[in-house]
């Protein structure tokens, strides 16, 4: 059962912050060092400082980027930066943004959803999680007692009744609107009519929640909520703690983009791609792009091709070669190699795992430390840029993926498994400061 709730939502006070594309800021695992600095000089409320602050010589158990993230969120509330709006509310978000030049709007809500525990089945994740990613934000979390941003899920709604409901609401210009410095465009409306929220907890009482982004928030909410447990055992089941602030939007909607994550691998002096691909020729239809510059296009085209007929591809391209190739898998061939290693059938056609588990790990021999290692792989969004990065001198071979399929991340999760690391990268991320759910201990969640 997916309990949804309203809350009071804690929002920047537009008379003290006019300007939100100076404080709202992208989540803090795709922040580079760059934009940390870029967004600390941009002002001093910049939600940067509470997600990401700084590190600083001497720091110690008092003081430390946490504690300093909790001193600056009580002192925002304070000064009237922050202030929590008066009724609980469900907050429609519309979101635009351009793709691949094509210009779309996705839509969906910021609320509360009832915590639970993988195990009962009504919350999905697709990806596994790491424990020191965890251990930081449960600290963070811990120091500020607050949902500094909202996990990503996805819920199933063909006729698209959840939004119906919530537009229903929301006449007028919206209270909040802004571009950002990525040109994204963002309209969000406070939605605090009963009937509304009613009608969208009724609709999505019976759904799966699949994450799409926020694993480790929200493995870290179930931290959090175990160690609240512990410290307020009468708090009740309506506990603030029992609930995690969540960004939800429809997995039919049009606006939901997944990118490719492509590989970039630190080129080894014992590396033939003829021997590579004398070998590959075992799984894999191996078709050449002459021209380097030339072929580009031709060959990107017959990648994505492959996505619209379902079929698993990897481009293949490094320094030197004049043009690109393609290999389009054999699934008679493959199929029974990864049923031999024990690989689940609803992953068996994810192009991740067959370049992780047939090009990386047989063909390139890496293991499991050799592609946790930083220094041997790197991962990249944009087909053009990194051959670009490649062509120009990085020492890298690339190999190139389509995006993960909606419907793989519905099935993989559905399923009860788990993708491969960097195996979907949902865009645009949702941003950080919108609005922030305060955990107050003491505080019962109506609904």
């Amino acid at each position: 059962m997916a309990e949804i709730a309203p809350f009071r939502g804690l929002r920047y006070n537009p008379e003290r912050i006019p300007e939100l594309d100076r404080v709202v800021i992208p989540p803090y695992d795709v922040i580079s060092k760059a934009e940390q600095s870029l967004f600390d000089e941009l002002s001093p409320f910049n939600m940067v400082h509470l997600e990401l602050g700084p590190e600083r010589d001497g720091d110690s158990a008092v003081d430390n980027p946490h504690t300093r993230a909790a001193a600056y969120f009580q002192d925002w509330q304070a000064r009237g930066v922050l202030v929590r709006d008066p009724e609980p509310a469900l907050y429609y978000y519309e979101l635009d943004y351009s793709l691949c030049g094509e210009a779309k709007t996705r839509t969906g809500f910021i609320g509360l959803l009832k915590l639970e525990d993988f195990a009962g089945g009504c919350v999905r994740p697709h990806e596994k999680t790491f424990a020191s990613v965890k251990d930081e934000r449960l600290a963070l979390m811990n120091a500020v007692h607050a949902n500094l941003s909202p996990i990503y899920a996805l819920y199933s709604d063909p006729e698209a009744r959840v939004d119906a409901a919530l537009q229903s609401a929301c006449g007028g210009p919206p209270p909040v609107a802004f571009t950002d410095r990525y040109r994204l465009v963002h309209r969000l409306w406070p939605v605090v009519v009963p009937e509304v929220i009613g009608r969208v907890r009724e609709l999505l009482h019976d759904q799966t929640i699949f994450i799409a982004d926020g694993h480790h928030r929200y493995e870290t909410a179930l931290n959090y909520r175990n160690l609240m447990r512990r410290c307020y055992p009468q708090a009740g089941a309506r506990a603030s703690f029992e609930y995690v602030m969540m960004y939800l939007s429809n997995l039919h909607d049009d606006g939901v983009s997944i990118l490719p994550t492509h590989r970039l691998l630190k080129a080894r002096p014992d590396w033939n791609d003829g021997r590579l691909l004398e070998t590959a020729a075992t799984w894999f239809e191996i078709r050449w792009f002459a021209g380097a510059r030339d072929g580009l296009g031709a060959w990107a085209a017959a990648l994505r091709a492959e996505l619209d007929r379902k079929r698993t591809a990897i481009g293949f391209y490094h320094q030197g070669v004049d043009g690109y190739y393609l290999l389009q898998a054999d699934y008679d061939a493959i199929d029974p190699i990864l049923a031999a290693d024990g690989v689940p059938e609803v992953l068996r056609h994810l192009d991740v795992v067959i370049l992780d588990r047939i090009v990386l790990r047989r063909l390139l021999g890496f293991s499991d430390q050799d592609l946790g290692n930083p220094r041997n792989i790197r991962f990249h969004h944009s087909l053009p840029e990194a051959v670009k990065e490649i062509r120009d001198g990085s020492g890298e071979w690339g190999f190139f993926v389509n995006p993960t399929r909606i419907d793989q991340v519905r099935d993989v999760a559905g399923n009860g498994f788990t993708m491969p690391h960097k195996a979907t990268y949902f865009y645009p991320k949702v941003g950080s400061g919108l609005v922030v759910n305060p955990l107050i201990a003491d505080e019962q969640i109506t609904v």
